[in-house]
């Protein structure tokens, strides 16, 4: 009799004390480490890996789970336990963004030509924006098989992480002068030609001479139904008769 109720106290003590770790955990997660508050925006990653959802706001935080709204609008809760093992960004925290804002030109095109849009975006972002407080430009890659450089730009945002949609905005406005002076600059990008194919030369030894043979007797083949087709034409192409060939 006794060493049954030992057994179960032992399971019941075992599973108490994982709930116990559990709770204690999420508690000392949420309200000592506190790594977001209410109305936080955050982007929430497996370590190691980039963001599948976009960034969250925190709604409300409980001792167990948290509420986050998707930037759709929708309601999600993760239990805490979850989230103190991800990767997670609170950008409500964090302070001006710089943000990558790749372009991509001919190869075709001139050093001075791109050294000329290079000063253009710096001039627009250092006196003509408002949305940007500096800017670092870099050549990025030299992709010469799809025929095109790649260039880096380095904005910094005057806006606070968090800002997500003004952050947005002005790098859709960013975008759109770059286009609209490359344009201006005639910087047209055009996809590269298609590799030409050589066709292989033909083959040594018996396998040439059986391949030659099997391409003797299919022209054959075809002089000889193009001179029927065309009213007993000889049996030679375009036409030809045994005289003329």
């Amino acid at each position: 009799m006794l060493i049954p109720l030992t057994s179960a106290l032992l399971v019941f003590f075992s599973l108490a004390g994982g709930l116990v770790a559990e709770v204690f955990s999420s508690f000392f997660f949420t309200y000592v480490t506190r790594p977001y508050d209410i109305g936080d925006r955050v982007y929430v990653a497996t370590p190691g890996q980039g963001p599948v959802l976009y960034s969250l706001i925190v709604k409300d935080i409980e001792v167990m789970r948290t509420h986050f709204l998707t930037a759709n609008g929708e309601a999600m809760v993760v239990s805490n336990s979850s989230v103190k093992n991800m990767a997670l960004t609170n950008l409500s925290r964090s302070g001006k963004l710089t943000l990558l804002v790749q372009l991509m030109v001919p190869v075709a095109t001139q050093s001075s030509k791109i050294n000329e849009l290079l000063e253009a975006i710096t001039s627009y972002v250092s006196d003509g924006s408002g949305d940007w407080s500096a800017c670092d430009n870099q050549f990025g890659e030299a992709a010469l098989d799809k025929g095109h450089l790649l260039l880096n730009i380095w904005p910094t945002s005057v806006y606070a992480a968090h800002e997500i949609m003004a952050i947005y905005a002005a790098k859709s406005r960013l975008l759109l002068f770059c286009h609209a002076y490359m344009q201006a600059a005639n910087i047209e990008y055009i996809m590269p030609v298609l590799p030409m194919r050589d066709s292989p030369g033909p083959r040594a030894g018996l396998a040439g001479v059986v391949e030659q043979a099997l391409s003797a007797a299919a022209v054959g083949k075809l002089t000889a139904a193009k001179g029927q087709g065309d009213g007993g034409g000889g049996g030679l192409p375009f036409g030809l008769t045994a005289k003329q060939a």
